[in-house]
C-alpha cells in the first residue's frame, strides 16, 4: 500500500523551532483559517475544505489513529487547504496561532468529563477561553456542537463570565451542513443536539510558553561527577512553575563511563512532556543536551531542566 500521503499534511511542531506558526507560508496564501478541535473520522473537516476552497482548515487531534486516517481522505480528496496537528488542543491553540489570527473554531460532540474528579478535562476551561479570546480575530466565532445540555449549559455560562464573548442562547433547531457519524449516530438513537456561538468582542493577553525563537542551546562542562550522577535518579526540581523530575538513569553498555541518558519529565503550569537528556563525553569535556529523539518543545522547564542537570554534575557536592 502506498503510504507517501503520510507526513504530507501533517504539521510537526516538535520539530519547529519559531513559534507561533506563520500560517501565510505554510498553506502558501493568506486565506482565513477555520480550526476544528478533535476531528475524530475527518467526515466534517473534509467535507467543510471541499465545499470552502476559499478558507485554510486545520485539524487538531490527540489520535494517532484519527491523524493518520484523516491524511489518506485528504490524499484521496487531492485537498490542499488542510493540516492536522496531532497535539492537545488547549496547548495548540494558543502556542501555535498568533493573536487575533482564527477566523472561526468548531468543536463537534467534544466528551463532556462529566464526574467532579475529571473537571480539568473539560475543553471549555477558564484558561481555553481566555486563550480564544486572545487568538481569534475580532467577531471571530466559536461553534460548539454537543448532546449533552448541561455541558452546552456551562459552556455557555463559562463563555459569558469570561465578558469576552456574545453568546447565542442554545439551539436545537439547527441544521449542520456535514454530519459526523457521531451525529447520525445520536439522531438514529433520537436525542436531542444543541448548538452554541460564541463571538469574540474584546480579548485578554496571552501569556505563552515557546513565544519567538525557541531552540536550546547544548551545556558544556569540563568534568562530571559520575557519582553524583548516578545519584540524581528521583531528583525533583520545582521552581515557580517550573517542575522536572529525573525519573530514570541509563548507561551505554558499549561504554558505560562515557555516556548517559536521563529520563526526565517536565511540567510548565501543567502541561507536561517527557524526554531523554543525553550526557555524554567528549574529546574536550562533557556535553549535556536533550537526546536527537526527544522531540520535546523547549519550555522553560526543559530549558531549566537541562541548566540544572549540568549544574549538578559538574558540582562536587
Amino acid at each position: 500500500m502506498n503510504h507517501s500521503f503520510l507526513g504530507k499534511y501533517q504539521i510537526y511542531t516538535k520539530d519547529l523551532t519559531y513559534f507561533p506558526l506563520d500560517w501565510s507560508t505554510i498553506f502558501s496564501n493568506n486565506n482565513k483559517l477555520i480550526v476544528e478541535i478533535g476531528f475524530g473520522g475527518g467526515e466534517f473537516l473534509i467535507g467543510l475544505a471541499k465545499k470552502h476552497p476559499e478558507y485554510n482548515f486545520i485539524g487538531i487531534e490527540t489520535s494517532l489513529t484519527s491523524c493518520y486516517k484523516i491524511q489518506k481522505k485528504i490524499h484521496v480528496n487531492n485537498l490542499s487547504n488542510i493540516r492536522i496537528i496531532l497535539e492537545d488542543a488547549r496547548f495548540a491553540i494558543r502556542e501555535f496561532f498568533f493573536d487575533d489570527s482564527i477566523y472561526k473554531i468548531i468543536v463537534n460532540f467534544p466528551c463532556p468529563w462529566p464526574k467532579k474528579k475529571h473537571s480539568k478535562k473539560r475543553l471549555f476551561s477558564e484558561d481555553f477561553i481566555d486563550t480564544l479570546s486572545g487568538v481569534l480575530e475580532t467577531n471571530g466565532e466559536v461553534f460548539l456542537t454537543t448532546d449533552v445540555k448541561l455541558y452546552a449549559e456551562e459552556v455557555r455560562e463559562n463563555f459569558l463570565n469570561n465578558g469576552c464573548f456574545e453568546v447565542t442562547p442554545l439551539k436545537t433547531d439547527f441544521e449542520i451542513p456535514i454530519k459526523t457519524r457521531y451525529e447520525a449516530k445520536w439522531e438514529a438513537q433520537g436525542r436531542s443536539e444543541f448548538f452554541l456561538i460564541s463571538r469574540k468582542k474584546c480579548k485578554k493577553p496571552i501569556r505563552r510558553l515557546l513565544e519567538g525563537e525557541n531552540t536550546l542551546s547544548h551545556k558544556k562542562i569540563k568534568t562530571v561527577n559520575l557519582s553524583k550522577l548516578k545519584s540524581l535518579q528521583n531528583f525533583k526540581y520545582k521552581q515557580e512553575e517550573k517542575v522536572f523530575f529525573i525519573s530514570d538513569i541509563y548507561s551505554n553498555c558499549n561504554s558505560p563511563e562515557t555516556n548517559y541518558l536521563l529520563k526526565v519529565f517536565s511540567d510548565d503550569a501543567g502541561f507536561s512532556q517527557s524526554f531523554l537528556v543525553d550526557v555524554s563525553k567528549r574529546h574536550d569535556g562533557w556535553i549535556i543536551k536533550l537526546d536527537d529523539i526527544a522531540k520535546a518543545y523547549r519550555t522553560p522547564a526543559v530549558k531549566e531542566a537541562i541548566n540544572k542537570i549540568a549544574e549538578e554534575l559538574e558540582s562536587n557536592g
